[in-house]
Order: C-alpha cells, then structure tokens, then sequence
C-alpha cells in the first residue's frame, strides 16, 4: 500500500501545485513544472512513511493468475498505445483515435503556457471544461523533456499497475477479471463464427478494459485512488482502522473531480449511503465532507468551466436500449444484472453491504433513468464503478459458497464474452492510422512563427495535425465538442460556411475569434486573420 499511496499523492499534488502555480504566474513553464514535480515527490516520501497496509491481503493461485493477465493485457495496450509504423503514427485500438487526439491536444496546449483557468482549445472564447488532471500531469513530464510519446506510455503502464493493485485489494481475483472481462453473451457468436475479435465494441457495455483504461485517461488516477478511497472507509468502518493516513484520503477525495468527475460522484454516493446505513461513523464522515467541501467544490467549479458546460442531465428511460427490449439487456449484460439484484436482496440488515451495494444499486438505477451528459454512453463511467465496487461481496456472499461446478459455470457466463473481446481487441493484427508524421512535421515547420497560445481556425477533423501539435483551434471535431456539452453550433456553422467559400468569404473568415486560417492543402495554406493576442 505504501508505493500506491505514495505514486498517489505525488500526482495529486503535482497537479494541484502546478495550477496554483499556473493561476499566479499566468500559465505553466519549465520551473513550475519542475517545483510541482517536486513539491509531488516531497509529498509522496512523507506519504510512503506514514502509510501502513494494517489489514493485508495474500495473494491465492487465482489472485496471481489474474494479476499476470492484467499485466499481459497492460503492457499490450500501453507498450502501443501510441507507436510508429513508417511514417505513421498508430495507435491500437479504434476507440483511441479520437481519445488520443484530443489528449495530445490538451497536453501541448497546457505545456504551451496559456493564462489560467485556460480557454478550451477546441472551442474559442469558452473556458476549458474538462477534468484535466492525468493530462496536465503529462504536460508537466513534457515540460521537464520527457516526450509525450513516452510519457503517454510510462503514465499508462504504471496507472494500470496501481489499477491493478487497487482492484485486487478490494476484491481480489474476480476484481480484476470484472474490470478485464466484464460482457454479456456477444463474444459467444465465437461459436458461430471461429473468429477472435472484439463482439462487444459497437454495444453500450463495452469491455471496459478496452474502452475505459485505455482511453479513459483520467481513469489511470481516479481508478486506484477511488478504490484506496472506498477501502480506507471500509477498514475504519467496519474492520480495524485503516493503515492509509487520513490526510492521504481526504487529499485524494478533494482533488478527484480534477482528475473524474464521474468518480467524485460516485464516492459521494458511497459516502452518502455510508452516513445512511451506519449511525456510528456519520461525525466522522461529516468531519471527512466538512474538510473536502470547499476544495472539492473548486475543482467541479474549475472543470466544468465555472459551471459553464451544459451537463446534459436528461430523462432517458432505458438508457441506450432504444428498441431492443429485452434483448439490449441479455446481450450486453447477461447474467450480471440478475446476479446484483440477487445481491441486493441478500444485502439487507448487513451494514457494510448495504452500504456499498446500496450506493451500486442507486448508481445502477439513476444511470438506466438518466443520462447525466450530451453522450448517453458516459454513463458507463458510473457503471463502472457500481459494477466493481460490488464485487467482494457479490463473491463472498454469492458465489464463492457454491459448489465448484456452479461456481466456474457463473464465471465463465459472466467472463467468456469479455475475455473474447479482450483478446479481439489486443490482436496484434490490428493498428489505426493516427497521423502522417511528415505531414506534422510539414504543419510544424509552417507553424514555427505563430505564436503557440494563437487560435487556428481550421477544418475540423479530430487527427487534425494542429490539432495534435496542441495548437488552440477556433472550432474543434464535433465529437469532442458535443460529448463535452459546448455551445459550439454557432461558430460550427460560420466555419463551414469560411471553408466552403474560401478565398471568397477571406473578409468573414477575420470576423472568426481566431488569428489564423489554415488549410489543409500540400503545401498547407496559412492565412493571416487578426493580430495575435496580447
């Protein structure tokens, strides 16, 4: 427990020393990298002193076998998350060519040096609205010469081995095949078909190795710290106390929403359904929020742009279930519902299950009802967590005291299909284009004299090589823009119209907030709008 505390903590103060820093010199550089790197390390030591894992968990056949799967499928996915192949840049998996791009974006953005709280690179004239952590914490390594190519890749790896550590602490060996394997019954087509490959990528659940960890990357953060978060109020609640220093706790909790907003929300349902279910520890949980209140509020504040994204909060009965009835739920998630419910029911006069499968059930149900943004399928960031957060009980409750036969019968109608998908997705066969190296040298080289916090209006495609040098554009992929609730039709609208017209609309292309047009011609065409900022 102590390196995870401490690679903790070195990250979340890292971080929230380079903002503050950022705030009182008007944007990051080379020495306030390095102080909050510092300032983290100096933190972490005193974090790694202080820590002692007071209940211990030792690892059975079952917990090191799923240890070294997850350590397989890390170094597959991380070792090419992003890796060239002549002139190309690829990347692995399809759904990191979006994910990808915008991360580099917004790391040489914020390396770049704009004033804080920044404008959103993808939009002009609106604040940034994102949980920024896990990329500032990149932009810092860049600022410090690490590349962003091998930072991406070491903060990937070591953020899957925290994961790691965190899953199977909380619930051992089904833990980690819940996150590795979770599906329902699309990877059985296996049967039909003969072919490895990933069923589940066009369904809501997807596996959430694949579509979670790997892209998600405010995940790599939020994911180890909500877990040693959840099993912090575990072991003072309902065991011996906790060997993880409360300071650690409640600095991890406050700074979440910089790193995921969705998990923040998730630990304050936990907290709320712990004030709930056990009387004896609401001073102290009191005393925890009380503590975090303000903090964490001016995280939220910060990363949703002062309040300023739409959060897209909607009615949706049925989630993404559309006209699939029945079926959307079999094929997505097969026996899992059915075995929660089941869990639920046995739950009841059990403090501690009660309390954490409580706040599972309410997550599950607030998240079939609602969509809490633009993109339905963010949901799954919160079923993530009710999914994982469940499983030590639904284990020891449940399954664990089944004879073998039905016990290996559930795990392989709970896992068979997400392990399919797994192993689809990590085919080594695969490998998306992300960009023409020498057409981002080419962009470099045309772009040498703009300045690097000057706004780019450019045709908005998601690999856009300004896009992935980190240049702020005036209206970014409309993807990005959507799923992150920007007002961005209007401007959306006078670009197109820019672009469609052009040389002819020049005149209306400098009424654009943006300093330059470019084009994407060979040779590429920049084209002067207004002077650059002050």
């Amino acid at each position: 427990m102590r390196w995870v505390a401490a690679a903790l903590t070195l990250v979340a103060i890292a971080v929230t020393s380079a903002i503050i820093l950022a705030f009182a010199f008007g944007g990051l550089s080379s020495r306030a990298a390095a102080v909050s790197l510092v300032l983290g390390l100096g933190a972490a030591t005193v974090a790694f002193r202080t820590t002692d894992d007071k209940n211990p968990r030792r690892p059975n056949p079952w917990d090191i076998t799923l240890l070294i799967l997850f350590a397989l499928a890390s170094l597959r996915a991380f070792l090419w998350l992003l890796y060239p192949v002549g002139d190309e840049w690829r990347v692995l998996s399809p759904n990191n060519l979006g994910d990808m791009s915008l991360h580099l974006h917004f790391i040489r953005y914020l390396a770049a040096g704009p004033t804080f709280w920044p404008e959103s690179p993808i939009l002009a004239g609106t604040p940034m609205a994102y949980p920024i952590g896990i990329d500032l914490f990149n932009s810092l390594l860049l600022l410090v010469q690490i590349p962003v190519e091998k930072g991406l890749i070491w903060t990937g790896l070591i953020g899957a081995a925290l994961s790691a550590w965190a899953l199977w602490r909380w619930g051992g060996a089904f833990a980690l095949a819940a996150l590795l394997f979770n599906g329902g019954l699309a990877g059985f087509a296996i049967f039909q078909t003969g072919l490895v490959a990933d069923y589940q990528a066009e369904l809501a659940w997807k596996n959430c190795f694949l579509s979670m960890l790997v892209t998600q990357r405010g995940l790599l953060f939020a994911l180890p710290a909500g877990l040693l978060i959840l099993q912090y109020w575990r072991d003072q609640i309902f065991h011996k106390g906790s060997g993880l220093p409360k300071a650690v706790a409640l600095l991890l909790y406050a700074t979440m929403p910089v790193f995921s907003v969705h998990a923040f929300l998730f630990l304050s349902l936990a907290l709320a359904a712990l004030f709930l279910s056990v009387p004896s520890a609401r001073a102290d949980l009191l005393r925890f929020v009380g503590t975090c209140f303000l903090p964490a509020s001016l995280a939220v504040f910060l990363v949703t742009g002062g309040f300023a994204a739409s959060s897209g909060i909607r009615f949706l009965p049925g989630w993404m279930q559309g006209d699939g009835g029945l079926w959307f739920w079999l094929k997505n998630f097969g026996i899992m519902l059915p075995l929660f419910a089941l869990l639920v029911w046995r739950s009841w006069g059990h403090r501690e299950l009660l309390a954490f499968v409580g706040a599972s059930l309410v997550t599950f149900a607030l998240s079939f009802l609602f969509s809490f943004s633009t993109w339905e399928w963010d949901n799954t960031k919160l079923l993530l967590w009710a999914w994982l957060v469940c499983t030590p009980f639904l284990w020891d409750r449940l399954i664990a005291p089944l004879p073998a036969f039905a016990r290996g019968t559930i795990c392989f109608l709970l896992f068979f299909s997400g392990a399919i998908s797994l192993v689809g997705g990590l085919d080594g066969r695969h490998g998306y284009r992300l960009a023409n190296r020498s057409e981002l040298a080419a962009t470099a080289a045309a772009l040498a004299h703009v300045p690097p916090t000057d706004t780019i209006a450019i045709e908005p495609e998601f690999n856009h090589p300004v896009i992935l040098l980190g240049h702020p554009v005036y209206c970014g992929y409309e993807g990005h823009l959507f799923s992150h609730g920007l007002p961005y039709r209007d401007k959306w609208q006078d670009l197109q119209t820019v672009l469609k017209g052009y040389p002819n609309t020049i005149d209306l292309a400098r009424t654009l907030d943006a300093n330059w047009l470019y084009l994407r011609k060979d040779p590429p065409i920049l084209v002067p709008l207004k002077s650059s900022k002050p």
